[in-house]
């Protein structure tokens, strides 16, 4: 039987693909083998295209686009070609046409195709977002180069002429292929190729490149390329092995894969997936924020909008155009610390962080060392307790290198495949979705800071060899200590790490009536009430973050039930606080408003001794809205209103930013505003407020009533998320109820305030709680979550 020369062209295009596909893996790994692929391709079209009449000024042009275009041929993926044409009659078309597309159908590969003019390919990616992208990619493989040069320059121009038009509209439909297709870092069988951190995440970095909206460089010189060939060569092996166009990474396929790539079994090339993935979702991320700024300031709209405005968040941080942003004094070399600060204040204020001071920070900043001073705990636990908004802020440290700078022992759980079915999320994502659960929580337990820390080091002993728990509880010691929590407080954390799975398994397995079940896990914890409390809330906070039917109606009640029977085993729940005894009398001089505030460590945090004879309650709620109209937060505080009268305190007070106020200014100030009330000027400081508003809280506020020991009365613990003024306003409401303070200790964990007031007289009683209550921040029920894009 003859030969024609199309069946040539099938035959050899046949052959060749076997061949290439046949060769040994060590003679060509998946970078040559796309390039082989790609080679043989070429040259098969454009000898097709020659025979069939195809060649500079033909009128014709066959051009590539999709994987051919980008010279990412996979081994089974469809061609996807256009034959372009100068308006000429159908049936000549139709003719060459077929002499193109009959010998590739006969060669088995998979064909994508169309014939059209250049108008017509111009109007159809006008039409249709996902053409007009494919066709940034398009090629002219052969026939003539300035008819296929209408089509692929003409396509990038008009890419970019129209994106301001088109750029909702594209940014909708990415977020709905993701929502589809899910996030790769988190699925057991990812889609490499539509999933979120997938090749068409890194298809549209380079598109809004191509549109001049951004230059799509990684904060980390060279990442985002290493991360796309990574996940190209997942595909591409993917291919290899199933031998069937396949975008989904089965969990069948997986060790396959893993050792053609010479990453190990399935769990090692889904922890390097994941690494890949989350760089190239993350560059997307900040590629489309910096699109979307980059059109705002395009035209009439940029000529109109007002230069940016820059406002002050914290020590060397500030928002700038809705972004947090150093300040232009910010100590990057000097300050170990400013990237815990940056964080904090992007999570309070729910901003991102700019994709520059990542940048700078990442490459100039200092690592820090020693033990941490009690800003950076405070910043952290801030982070911690923001709840939802710590997702993003977490991600862009972690991709750029400063949350390991922050706590090192986070690269050995970094992208680690959970091994059990049950989680979602890898173990440093399931780490950080803890936090924000717990960020709920903070307000039932009496150690917000404890639960915090302990949900996002509870796992950190995982892929260290043997029980994780055990593991953990060795690695959570000297971070306790690096961190600054004192040796109580390292026992208690140590304690909780070592045991977060001793409350699910002791529900599960034993019957909480029973009381030696009770008293076996108060042994297990060696009696510590306050490790009881943080567990209790841990477990709940860590089942949530497991998966989303992981804790059952029947699971809480089991765990509530355990919880309740060793609660009535150990007695009162851990609430006791001392009264204080604060010296505040003056050396010499008559009795008058005394004020010391001397400065600590960091500069913008201060020591205050306060003395303010006569008054009381009401002096006190002036004394605290004098310091609110100062700047001048409150963070801890030892106040005593007892008997010899007036208000004597120790104080720790934090500026934030800039210098604090003259002391003698501060003692004027005061002894006007409790003679007279308060002077014009700070009634219009705080009236002015914060100038950004602080993100809605976490946690439900409360109030707890109990008995005082030290007197008659009641003590009155307030729980809630910190707020500017939040304290002068329960002390007014506490002595509009006709209740008498006699001493208050103030403290405050991170955004969380825990202040016990100490009450007597006719106003301390239950109802008071109800109003102080009342004013407490709260999260709006009707206000639903803000979607973020959660690509950790």
């Amino acid at each position: 039987m003859a030969i024609t020369a199309d069946g040539e062209r099938a035959t050899a295009l046949r052959e060749g693909r076997e061949r290439i596909l046949s060769a040994p893996r060590e003679s060509l790994p998946a970078a040559s083998l796309r390039d082989a692929l790609c080679e043989l391709y070429e040259m098969e079209l454009g000898r097709l295209a020659e025979e069939a009449g195809i060649g500079p000024g033909s009128g014709f042009a066959l051009i590539a686009f999709g994987g051919l275009g980008r010279r990412e041929v996979l081994p089974h993926s469809d061609l996807d070609l256009a034959l372009v044409h100068e308006r000429r009659p159908e049936r000549d078309v139709g003719e060459l046409a077929d002499a193109l597309w009959y010998p590739l159908w006969d060669s088995g590969v998979g064909l994508d195709h169309s014939v059209r003019t250049v108008d017509q390919c111009l109007a159809v990616a006008a039409a249709d977002v996902s053409v007009g992208l494919s066709l940034l990619d398009a090629r002219v493989i052969a026939g003539d180069a300035d008819l296929g040069a209408l089509v692929v320059d003409g396509a990038r121009r008009q890419w970019r002429d129209q994106i301001a038009s088109r750029f909702v509209e594209l940014v909708e439909a990415a977020a709905a292929r993701r929502h589809r297709a899910g996030v790769i870092a988190h699925r057991s069988e990812p889609d490499l190729k539509n999933g979120a951190g997938g090749l068409r995440d890194a298809q549209l970095v380079a598109a809004l490149g191509l549109a001049h909206l951004s230059d799509g460089r990684p904060v980390v010189p060279g990442r985002m390329a290493r991360a796309h060939r990574l996940v190209l060569d997942a595909r591409t092996e993917l291919h290899r092995v199933s031998g069937r166009p396949r975008e989904v990474l089965h969990a069948e396929y997986g060790d396959d894969v893993g050792e053609a790539l010479g990453l190990g079994d399935r769990f090692d090339l889904a922890r390097a997936l994941s690494d890949a993935s989350r760089t190239i979702a993350f560059t997307a991320d900040q590629a489309i924020r910096g699109s979307c700024a980059a059109l705002s300031s395009r035209g009439l709209t940029g000529l109109l909008r007002r230069s940016p405005v820059r406002r002050p968040l914290d020590d060397g941080v500030v928002e700038h155009a809705g972004e947090v942003a150093l300040a232009r004094a910010a100590r990057v070399a000097d300050d170990p610390w400013l990237a815990l600060r940056v964080a904090a204040a992007a999570a309070r204020f729910e901003l991102p962080i700019a994709s520059s001071t990542l940048g700078v920070l990442a490459e100039r900043g200092v690592v820090p060392t020693g033990r941490w001073p009690a800003e950076a705990l405070s910043d952290l636990l801030v982070l911690l307790g923001s709840g939802e908004a710590q997702i993003p802020v977490h991600e862009a440290l972690d991709r750029c290198g400063l949350w390991e700078r922050t706590l090192p022992e986070w690269s050995g759980v970094r992208d680690l495949p959970a091994r059990d079915r049950a989680h979602i999320y890898t173990v440093d994502r399931h780490l950080v979705q803890t936090a924000v659960e717990a960020s709920r929580l903070t307000t039932s337990v009496a150690r917000a800071d404890l639960l915090l820390l302990s949900a996002l080091l509870h796992d950190i002993g995982k892929s260290r060899g043997g029980d994780h728990s055990e593991k953990g509880a060795e690695m959570v010691r000297p971070i306790c200590t690096r961190m600054g929590l004192g040796d109580l407080d390292t026992e208690t954390l140590t304690r909780i790490v070592r045991h977060h799975l001793l409350l699910p398994s002791t529900a599960a397995r034993r019957d909480p009536a029973d009381p030696a079940t009770a008293q076996d896990v108060l042994d297990a914890l060696d009696g510590d009430a306050v490790a009881l409390d943080v567990l209790a809330a841990l477990t709940e906070a860590d089942s949530l973050a497991t998966g989303p039917t992981f804790w059952t109606n029947g699971r809480a009640g089991a765990h509530a039930a355990l919880v309740a029977a060793c609660r009535r085993a150990l007695g009162p729940r851990p609430a006791a606080v001392q009264a204080p005894t604060v010296n505040g009398s003056r050396r010499h001089g008559p009795p008058d408003v005394v004020v010391d505030l001397r400065a600590t460590g960091t500069g913008t945090t201060h020591e205050v001794s306060l003395a303010v004879p006569g008054g009381g309650g009401r002096s006190l709620a002036v004394t605290a809205d004098v310091l609110v109209a100062h700047r001048l937060e409150i963070v801890d505080a030892e106040i005593d209103l007892r008997s010899p009268g007036g208000i004597r305190a120790r104080m720790t007070v934090s500026t934030r930013f800039g210098d604090p106020v003259d002391p003698r200014v501060l003692r004027q100030d005061l002894r006007r505003s409790i003679d007279s009330g308060l002077p014009s000027p700070l009634r219009a400081a705080l009236s002015r407020g914060p100038t950004l508003p602080i993100g809605p809280p976490q946690a439900r506020s409360s109030v707890l009533i109990s008995h005082r020991t030290d007197a008659e009365g009641v003590l009155m613990e307030v729980r809630s998320e910190d707020r500017p003024g939040l304290f002068a306003r329960v002390v007014t409401a506490i002595i509009d109820a006709g209740a008498r303070i006699d001493w208050v200790v103030v403290r405050t964990r991170g955004a969380a305030v825990e202040d016990v007031f100490a009450l007597s007289g006719p106003g301390a009683v239950l109802s008071t709680a109800g109003e102080v209550e009342a004013l407490l921040p709260r999260r709006d029920p009707t206000t639903p979550v803000s979607a973020r894009a959660d690509t950790l």
